[in-house]
């Protein structure tokens, strides 16, 4: 590997999404290619140093070293429901093993923010930076709601078919508490019940999923469901991370 490969979606509006499928678990917005090109080569070297920091092995490449591979034109705009990017390597189906790995990365990144939220006060929770960013609360409510989410994409329409009965016992368990860091607690596993119980159908199947969506044409795979697990939650730790630092730079000492 000479340079690492980005995947690139591309909104009308100018905004760009670059994704680093390998290894997995960074997706990144930039307001345009030029910023991209000033960010990215930071958000490659944290990528790689948070992997490092849970005993990771990563290329031996520069994080400036880095070349567009594919790139996709999404008709959102990166905002909560949009369509995201789906790319060759998205379709080849995953193998167990695979799916321990994108699970033990996925892992890393929810171990990160049970940290981060665990014992937080109902004040810290719903304390708010500014008008553009979500409380904790709604974001950790917004992760549960896309993983849960993500595990649809991949099956027949459960109006005719039926739910799974992974995701609705968890479905039933999230809706009895409102307690975001329990609702957490309980999606998480079930999603790890259900990557690693998927049969060898659902793991090479392409699917264009339209229920629970306003996204019609949007094709989901076994392999997209688990990288769309990690960059996720990699994506709002960041952001909860970036609450609690201004939160404790504006909180006074007696708060």
């Amino acid at each position: 590997m000479n340079a690492f490969e980005i995947y690139l979606d591309s909104a009308a509006s100018g905004r760009v999404m670059a994704h680093l499928l390998e290894p997995p678990g960074l997706g990144v917005r930039f307001e345009s290619r030029a910023a991209m090109r000033a960010r990215l080569p930071r958000a490659i070297a944290a990528h790689l140093a948070w992997l490092r920091s849970h005993g990771e092995p990563v290329p031996p490449v520069r994080p400036d070293r880095f070349q567009i591979a594919s790139e996709v034109f999404v008709t959102g705009n990166f905002e909560s429901g949009d369509d995201v990017g789906f790319y060759p390597a998205d379709a080849v189906p995953v193998i167990e093993g695979e799916v321990d790995r994108y699970l033990k990365f996925a892992g890393f990144a929810h171990d990160d923010l049970f940290r981060l939220v665990q014992g937080l006060s109902d004040a810290v929770l719903d304390w708010t930076r500014d008008q553009r960013v979500r409380p904790i609360r709604q974001i950790l409510r917004h992760v549960v709601e896309a993983e849960l989410w993500y595990m649809t994409r991949i099956i027949d329409d459960p109006g005719t078919h039926g739910m799974p009965g992974i995701l609705d016992e968890a479905t039933r368990y999230i809706d009895a508490t409102e307690d975001m860091v329990e609702r957490l607690r309980i999606v998480w596993p079930a999603f790890q019940q259900w990557a690693r119980s998927l049969p060898p159908d659902l793991r090479r199947r392409v699917t264009v999923s339209a229920w629970f969506t306003e996204r019609k044409d949007e094709r989901w795979s076994a392999r997209k469901m688990l990288r769309r697990c990690i960059e996720h939650c990699r994506e709002h730790t960041r952001t909860v991370e970036q609450i609690l630092a201004a939160y404790r730079s504006t909180a006074s000492p007696t708060s």
